[in-house]
Parts: structure tokens; sequence; C-alpha cells
């Protein structure tokens, strides 16, 4: 769910200790719509994420710092300018609306202290970032828009509150009163998410729960006495979000909380800042997946179709090249009755030999004698014998393009992490398949290296996901008496055991799992994956990347539908 006004006022209450009187150290703005801050206090150096990303709004705290342009954008130049360095103030939510509010004291361009604020609207698309001055004038927004009037020089115009009240606003006679007065056909859910501000549908419908009434009753559907237990399930609502909150992830859901769900399981966090953190964070990993698969799948897929086309077109070209032999045959048989063609004849008929003697008809160039007609049956021969070899060696050639072409989509479609697709394209790049990239570009990442798991025999076993460490998990990692496996006569994974000597049959069998796992073989019941040592396989010369020949295999058959592959070392 998006961050709600409730969950934004634990959180906000949750990092104002942590980061009060902080000093900031250094700003990034790793991604278009997402800034990080590292703030220094005493013994603890702290990083900031804000995020406006239209999706998946949010801010919290990160343990790592996340890659950035090798070129700062420019509204990180400007935070850099009159935020470095500065000191946080404090951070402040505007009732319980989605608005927060971090104030710095920063010095001005004479070195006299000066209040700035960053402005942090967490509003779906909508999302932005406000650097505005003490008047709240804007110095700056992340995203600039003419039409809502947010430019430099102009005055900050906060969300308009819709009339809504703070959830604390309200005595309980006050509510009582609000609530006996609705018309009787009202949902009390929507009553309760239009009035208050910060109340999400999941919020209001738990208040209803909590009163042990349906999320979906009316004011009409309400005796007297469910009035009373609505005021109440709101003043426990209100006091658990006072005390820190209960933050919770509802698997059942694909949810979270900063509040217990009635009669819901959920998995309990220690903050909502490490809820919002892991959450949030991996749905924005899963989406910036899903989005960076979506881009380099098309891209294959246009190589694949072009590919395609000149496969029909080599095809052609060697159905028609098989009429050497004819040619041949006919060229043969005008020499052996050459005295039977007549001169300035469109056509003969000549015994043939290997149909026991029956007339054949062959078509000739009247124009030209019966010597030239020969030598042109033959001139035409040639040609297609050469056309059908030229033919034969293209064909070839776009086979195997297609097939490393259709192993890459593979690896696509099982990539699991960003690293992986980023090794994929830097060598579709590296092949000519991708435009060199001109655009900033983030610092580029140590490769990504081969997946690492432990059988249960306690050997390790080494995983390829891309081309990349295919090659290096192959070529430098295996050593010759190590066991390979690959699945067989698909695109996949390689696979090292990275032991010599006897295996076991359980981790040679976990092993086999992997490689069908990871390959094309993923959905087969019955999964076929050579093994053989790493020495007898070798890498042609001039193959592309993940291309191997092996050799001296045998073969297992597994089941890699009833196989899930444990967590990693």
């Amino acid at each position: 769910m998006p961050l709600d006004g409730l969950t934004i006022h634990v959180l906000v209450n949750e990092l104002k200790p942590l980061l009060k009187n902080g000093r900031v150290l250094k700003i990034y703005q790793p991604e278009e719509a997402t800034i990080t801050m590292q703030l220094r206090v005493p013994g603890t150096t702290y990083t900031l994420l804000i995020s406006a990303d239209p999706v998946y709004p949010r801010l919290h705290l990160v343990e790592d710092q996340l890659p950035n342009p090798q070129t700062p954008p420019s509204f990180c130049m400007l935070l850099r300018k009159y935020l470095e360095p500065s000191r946080l103030l404090s951070i402040e939510q505007r009732g319980f609306d989605r608005v927060v509010r971090l104030r710095f004291e920063a010095l001005d361009e004479l070195g006299r202290p000066a209040e700035l604020s960053l402005i942090f609207e967490v509003m779906s698309r909508q999302s932005n970032l406000y650097l505005v001055d003490a008047k709240d004038v804007i110095i700056d927004a992340l995203k600039r828009s003419p039409g809502r009037d947010i430019l430099p020089g102009r005055a900050y115009q906060a969300p308009p509150d819709q009339g809504k009240l703070e959830p604390t606003a309200l005595e309980a006679g006050a509510f009582l009163d609000e609530l006996r007065l609705l018309p009787v056909q009202t949902k009390v859910w929507r009553w309760l998410a239009d009035s208050f501000q910060g109340l999400s549908t999941t919020a209001a419908q738990e208040v209803l729960h909590r009163a042990g009434l349906p999320p979906e009753a009316t004011r009409g559907e309400l005796a007297e006495a469910d009035w009373y237990l609505v005021q109440q399930a709101w003043q426990n609502l209100l006091e658990e979000i006072a005390s820190g909150g209960t933050p919770r992830y509802y698997p059942a859901l694909d949810d979270f909380t900063a509040y217990t769900l009635t009669g819901q399981a959920g998995e309990p966090y220690p903050s909502v800042n490490s809820l919002v953190a892991q959450v949030l964070m991996e749905r924005q990993r899963t989406k910036e997946l899903t989005e960076a698969k979506g881009t380099l799948r098309r891209r294959v897929a246009q190589h694949l179709k072009r590919l395609s086309k000149k496969e029909a077109i080599h095809q052609l070209a060697l159905q028609q090249a098989e009429r050497a032999a004819l040619l041949r045959h006919q060229g043969e048989l005008l020499t052996a009755y050459f005295h039977l063609i007549p001169p300035g004849a469109e056509k003969v008929q000549v015994p043939d030999y290997l149909q026991g003697g029956q007339l054949v008809t062959i078509e000739l160039d009247p124009r030209l004698s019966p010597s030239a007609n020969v030598q042109r049956i033959f001139k035409r021969y040639h040609k297609a014998k050469a056309s059908q070899k030229h033919s034969e060696e293209l064909l070839a050639g776009v086979l195997e393009e297609k097939q490393y072409l259709e192993s890459v989509l593979l690896q696509i479609e099982q990539a699991d992490s960003l690293a992986i697709l980023q090794d994929t394209e830097g060598e579709l790049r590296r092949l000519g398949y991708l435009e060199a990239k001109t655009a900033k570009a983030k610092t580029r990442p140590a490769p990504s290296g081969p997946d690492r798991y432990v059988s249960p025999d306690g050997f390790t076993v080494l995983v390829g996901r891309n081309n990349q460490q295919n090659d290096e998990l192959t070529f430098k990692l295996a050593s010759p008496n190590h066991l390979w496996l690959h699945a067989r006569g698909t695109p996949g994974s390689h696979v090292a055991i990275l032991a010599e000597g006897a295996i076991p049959e359980e981790t040679l069998r976990f092993a086999a799992q992997l490689a069908a796992y990871y390959s094309a073989q993923r959905r087969s019941p019955k999964a076929e994956v050579d093994y053989t040592l790493r020495k007898y396989v070798r890498k042609p010369k001039g193959a592309k990347p993940g291309f191997v020949h092996y050799e001296r295999a045998k073969t297992i058959v597994v089941d890699p539908t009833k196989f899930t592959p444990p967590p990693k070392h």
C-alpha cells in the first residue's frame, strides 16, 4: 500500500530522535526521483533515502549507499550547494497528511545562518520534493511543473487538505455526534477516510473490524450501541499509533501497516522504518527488474525477428539451389546426346538412363548453338552449386546467432537481480546488439559472480546466471577435474561441483536439479542433464560468450518442477 498518514506519523516519530541535529555530510541522487542524504550524529552516520517515485514513494533509512551516476544530476548539485554542510533541525509531518518537512540550519552566501526546508509530498504520481527558503519560496523542485506553478522563485503551495480534520481533533462526544448525524446510506469507513487526515481505506475499515462490525456497514445499519463501539475502536487505533504503532507485514494480503489488522496473521518488524525499507525497497527492485527485463527482452526479440527473416531467405535460396543436381544431370544428358540437339530448338527430348531410357524434355535457348546450350546448363549448375554452399554457410551462421540470442533471452527471463541484467546488457553492447551508451551512466558496478550453493553433502556448487558468469565459472573457477553440468540440448546455466574424485549421488542430483531449473527445461518433469569433467569442456575459437563444446558426458534425468533452489551462500 502507499504510505498512509498514520504510517508516516509513526515513521516520522521514529526518525526524529535518530536524526535530529544530524550534520549533512553528503547528498546523492542515485535515481531520477530519489535522493539519499548522509547525516552524522555522535557515534553514527545514517543514510536517509527520500524517493518521489510515482509508484513507490517512500522515506526511510538505508544501510548501504545506492550506486550513483558518474555525473550528479542538477537537483543533486543544487541540494549540495545549499545543504552541504548544514544541520537537520527537525522532521515534521503536516498534521496527519502525507507531507513531511525537514528543516535545516544552513549558511547563506554571506556565511550567515539561514533556515531551509526540504518538503516531501507523498502523493503517488504527484509525489515531489521541494527545497524552499525560510519564507517557503521554492528554490527548486525535483519535478518542475509550470502548469501547477512549481518553479523556482514561486511560493510553495501545500496540497489542499480537502477539509479533513486531524484524527485527534474531535473529542468523543463530537465524534459520536458526527457519526449519529450521517445520512443513513453513508458507509462508515468512507466517512472516516473522507473526514480525517491520514486514513487509507485499510485503516478506515480496520476501525469497523475492531468494532466487530462489517467493514462495509452503513450508518443506517448501526444501532445506537454500535456508535460507541466505533468511537472506542477509533480511539483504540489512535492510541496504538501514538504509542509507536505495531509494524507488521501481512503475507496473505501482500500488504503492510503500522498498526495491527484484526484477524490477519502478520510478521512483526522492529520498526516502521525497517518495515517500509524492506517491503518498498524490494517492490522497487522488483519493478526496476521487470522494467529492465522488458526493455532487454524487446531488443533481443527484435534481433530474433530479423534473424528469422534471414533464415527464411536462406532456406528459400537452398531450396532453389537444390536444382543443382538436376542441372548437372541435364548437362550430362545433353553431352551424351549432343548429336540429337537441332540448331535453334527451344527444347529437346532425350532418353534418361536413370529412368530406364524414358524420354525427358530439356528446355533450350533457341538463340544459342547446341554447344552453347550445354555450356549454359553447366554454368547454371556451377552457379547453383556455389549458391548452395554459400547459403548453407550463411544459414549455419544465422542458426548459431539465433541459438545465442535465445540463450540470452532465457537468461533475461530467469534473471533475479539487476546485476545479472547489467552484465547481459553490457555483453550485448560489446557484441553490437545494443548501441553504445552515451547518456550519463551510473558508476559501473563490479561484474556479478556465479550463484553459490552448498549441496546436502556440504559441497560447493556454482551456477552461472548469464554468459559472463558461465565463462568465468567454467574456465576460471572450476578446475579440470571438477564435475561440470549443463541441461542437455537446450539453453541453460553452466554448473560446477567444486570437488574432485567421487561425488555423492545426492550432490550430483542436487547440481543436476540446479542445471535443469536454470535452463529452458525448468517446466519439464523429465529434464535431461549432461555431466562430465570440466577438462572435457572447450570453447571453440571465435565462439560467442557462454558457448562451449563438451564430450565424454553422462546423462541424468531430474524433475525441476518439484525443485526450489535453497538460499544462496
